[in-house]
């Protein structure tokens, strides 16, 4: 069963939303590995979407408490973002469905840990500031800085990155109310700088696509 709508920012400023078809299941065909589907869709207007697979490795489900929505979401949500920060996903109008590793390339066995992104402080501000602005955007009123999938996604427990948040809140870039963070009139009339970065990331995934289409 698809996990209702959410939408989550790229660290480069990417917004998307993210349909999911809870839980992972065995691949078929006897590989060692876990699926899930799911319909990711690029938030921009465009109307583009990328239908997906994710391919869980079997290290990581053992790493995991369970394979459904409620043990799962925060790394399958991250490796897909994960392969848009390093435009190993296209969108298109089709509905050709893209894997996307779920694995030691994101998982330590040494640590134990999942690594999807590691910002220093200063991208960190910037990301939240291209998130809370997208994300209010599209309809969120309140959008908590502590979520559980950002802090996994950004290396960074909920603490943290509410420390970043405040110095934004510093900046009128928006307000807090405990950890939850609504954009200011400031931030949201920064549109065009927004998403003219938005666009100029796009460009450059869509240009390595077309390279490698040939």
């Amino acid at each position: 069963m698809a996990s209702a709508k959410r939408i989550y920012v790229t660290l480069h400023g990417v917004p998307l939303s993210f349909e999911l078809e809870f839980p992972f299941h065995p691949s078929g065909g006897g590989a060692d590995y876990y699926v899930l589907h799911g319909l990711v869709t690029l938030e921009n207007g465009s109307g583009l979407h990328a239908p997906v697979a994710v391919h869980m490795s079997q290290t990581v489900k053992e790493a995991l408490p369970t394979v459904d929505e409620a043990g799962a979401l925060a790394p399958a949500i991250n490796a897909i973002r994960k392969a848009t920060d390093t435009k190993d996903i296209e969108f298109l109008k089709s509905d050709k469905r893209q894997p996307i590793a779920l694995s030691s390339r994101a998982f330590s066995i040494v640590s134990r840990k999942f690594t999807f992104q590691n910002p220093t402080d200063d991208e960190l501000f910037g990301y939240l500031k291209r998130s809370i602005y997208w994300r209010t955007k599209l309809g969120e009123k309140a959008i908590d800085v502590a979520d559980p999938v950002e802090a996994l996604y950004l290396s960074r427990n909920g603490d943290q990155i509410f420390e970043i948040a405040k110095r934004l809140a510093a900046e009128n870039w928006i307000t807090l109310k405990g950890t939850e963070a609504s954009a200011t009139p400031a931030l949201m009339a920064e549109a065009a700088h927004i998403e003219d970065d938005t666009r100029a990331t796009l460009a450059e995934l869509d240009a390595k696509h077309a390279y490698e289409r040939g």
